[in-house]
């Protein structure tokens, strides 16, 4: 704890709570928050009621109330006297100042302690340091401490890190909550740049390194299926952070401000790109955080008509290859086969391990045994599932999350069908070649009446024409023409692999 008075944060607390006051203390302390906390801040022979009312009125920059079932059910306490002082010096203060935080550390109500001017405690805007979002909670207080502090503001990224260290939290939540608090606030674009950016380097830094795909894998068969379905469900856990921000910012943000999430989704399926030796079913599992993301941006733009967003997102980004002459899309440089290459077993592990909540090994012994059967499109169908969470918010309703995988499948394997068109017109004399490789889940689920999202998609494009929305979102190069060649190519496929499976 720093002993520089005049900036701290006096933290007011029942001491039946000291194990959980301990732990945001951590998280001050590794955010150098100086606080006061008469646990550490009275010496031997203090007299302590002086010196919490000097703390309090003198020194304090915040004051932070922490309730709990403890707080509540105490009649008589020091923290309700520290709390009287703390309301009386809240009066004095301007309107609209932060001072006064509640923050509760357990479900339970914040008290109606009186403010004065109609105003009760449980008006001001409390933090919850409890469950699951206590990660997120705790960087964006910590955030509006240091704002309070004015001299050296906490960027969201060091917020974050800072949690981190002191909590080993998830970033999940601390991603999604950053970015809803910013992607709306121009003012604040610099440090959302910046958090989004540190997290693809986080990522990059993974799939580039030599030790991810150096083997051996060893082992018997089975055993090495688990061991890819285990590194694949590692690469996703650590791509999911960046993958809830850009769930957020494809849909709230402007094309010009996706800069660092188009940046990031280019970045990963670059890496895939270079040449570099190894195990062929782990150097094929680094081109998972790129696929998943290009799905994430799929789904998010596609559920919420975004076709502006996924324009910045999918399909103006291209990467180089070195049997390319020209940049090739990145909707063709990764498709949902690409982490799995030939590795039908380890799809098919993690999309069972997924839907049944077991054990990779258990998974894949009910499908060696054929106790379960294997899946028409293993890779969708685990990509459907992992992403389910992250689409919580956006298509709460599990039908519409179908239908809109479904349409968000199609419509990336028409893009990236529309990029194979405008490269081979590009290659002299019509030698080039290719077709789009985004075919999912939505093969058989048309076959089973569950809706043709193909057709759909012919049908908007005959009747609205230039009034389509993907063409006024300036997909397809706005032209008509150029769209339908591409759906109608696309289509052929889709009948094709559809009629292949059954």
């Amino acid at each position: 704890m720093s002993e520089h008075r005049g900036k701290h944060v006096f933290v007011s607390y029942v001491h039946e709570d000291s194990a959980e006051l301990d732990k945001l203390c951590a998280v001050l302390e590794a955010a150098q928050i100086p606080y006061w906390r008469d646990r550490t801040s009275l010496g031997p022979g203090d007299a302590w009621k002086a010196k919490i009312r000097e703390a309090i009125r003198s020194g304090s920059l915040v004051f932070l109330a922490c309730f709990s079932a403890n707080s509540r059910a105490k009649g008589k306490s020091h923290m309700n006297e520290e709390l009287t002082l703390a309301i009386e010096e809240y009066r004095k203060m301007p309107p609209g100042r932060t001072w006064l935080i509640p923050v509760r550390i357990d479900a339970g109500d914040v008290p109606e302690w009186d403010l004065g001017a109609g105003r009760t405690l449980r008006d001001l805007n409390y933090t919850d340091l409890f469950s699951g979002g206590y990660a997120a909670q705790a960087a964006s207080l910590v955030v509006t401490i240091h704002g309070v502090m004015g001299e050296k503001k906490l960027s969201p990224a060091a917020a974050l890190e800072t949690v981190e260290q002191a909590t080993s939290a998830d970033r999940v939540d601390l991603l999604k909550r950053f970015t809803k608090e910013m992607v709306v606030d121009p003012t604040r674009r610099i440090e959302l740049d910046d958090l989004v950016s540190q997290e693809v380097q986080r990522i990059l830094k993974v799939i580039s390194d030599p030790e991810l795909v150096a083997g051996p894998l060893g082992g018997t068969g089975d055993e090495q299926v688990v061991r890819l379905a285990a590194e694949a469900q590692q690469l996703f856990a650590l791509t999911e952070p960046f993958l809830t921000s850009l769930q957020v910012a494809a849909r709230w943000a402007y094309p010009d401000s996706l800069i660092p999430w188009a940046n990031g989704i280019r970045g990963f399926i670059q890496a895939t790109h270079k040449t570099q030796g190894g195990v062929q079913g782990l150097l094929d599992l680094r081109h998972l955080p790129g696929m998943v993301s290009v799905m994430v941006a799929g789904l998010a733009c596609v559920a919420a008509r975004r076709w502006d967003n996924l324009k910045a997102l999918a399909v103006d980004s291209s990467i180089r290859d070195r049997y390319e002459a020209k940049p090739l899309a990145v909707l063709e440089a990764t498709d949902p086969y690409k982490p799995f290459g030939h590795q039908d077993w380890t799809a098919n592990t993690l999309a069972s391990a997924a839907r049944s909540g077991k054990s990779f090994a258990e998974a894949l012994n009910g499908l060696s045994q054929r106790r379960v059967p294997k899946f028409h499109t293993p890779a969708a169908e685990w990509l459907h599932a992992m992403l389910r969470p992250v689409f919580e918010d956006q298509l709460p309703d599990d039908d519409a999350y179908d239908a809109e995988f479904d349409r968000a499948e199609v419509m990336l394997g028409v893009l990236a069908q529309d990029a194979v068109n405008v490269r081979i017109a590009a290659v002299p004399n019509g030698r080039g070649s290719g077709s789009s490789y985004w075919f999912g889940r939505s093969t058989w689920r048309s076959v089973h009446s569950y809706g043709n999202p193909v057709e759909d998609m012919q049908h908007e494009l005959a009747t609205q024409g230039v009034k389509w929305g993907p063409l006024r979102g300036e997909l397809f190069g706005s032209d008509l023409d150029r769209a339908k060649v591409a759906v109608d190519k696309y289509a052929e496929g889709f009948s094709e692999v559809a009629r292949r499976r059954f």
